[in-house]
């Protein structure tokens, strides 16, 4: 993952991500994470998009950290403080959030490359599921982006 080639909010929300898989007792950073990281960023793209959209952010929030807190925590002494890994899946999802960036010819991966990312996931994924309740898709972002 080139850090370079993200903005700074988005460097942000993937520090933050990491932070939140410690918060929830988790060893690795994954997609719900990432996703939770952006919407919590009060002056960030991707709730400003979702208020747009009129979304609930907050309800999409508390969606999250139930998520999140259905998870396997990992705790006692096997465990390395501080020491996170990221998923292969948020890897992938860097990987189409960069070709998105590309594809509406943007030099930097911002949060609605990685929102169009996630869209792709569909119901697999949790992160993909709650947006998809919410009516997040693919075609809805890039209206609102285009407005």
């Amino acid at each position: 993952m080139d850090m370079n080639k993200l903005t700074m909010k988005s460097q942000e929300a993937l520090q933050a991500a990491e932070v939140k898989a410690t918060r929830f007792g988790h060893i690795e950073a994954d997609g719900e994470h990432l996703l939770l990281a952006m919407l919590e960023q009060a002056d960030g793209l991707a709730p400003r998009l979702l208020q747009r959209m009129e979304i609930p952010v907050d309800n999409m929030r508390q969606r999250l950290e139930e998520e999140l807190s259905r998870r396997a925590r990992v705790s006692g002494p096997g465990v390395e403080r501080g020491k996170i890994y990221i998923t292969q899946r948020l890897q992938k999802l860097y990987t189409q959030a960069l070709e998105e960036a590309q594809r509406l010819k943007d030099e930097y991966i911002s949060a609605e490359h990685f929102l169009l990312a996630f869209t792709y996931e569909g119901t697999a994924t949790a992160a993909g599921k709650i947006l998809q309740e919410f009516g997040v898709t693919r075609d809805t972002l890039l209206k609102t982006l285009a407005s």
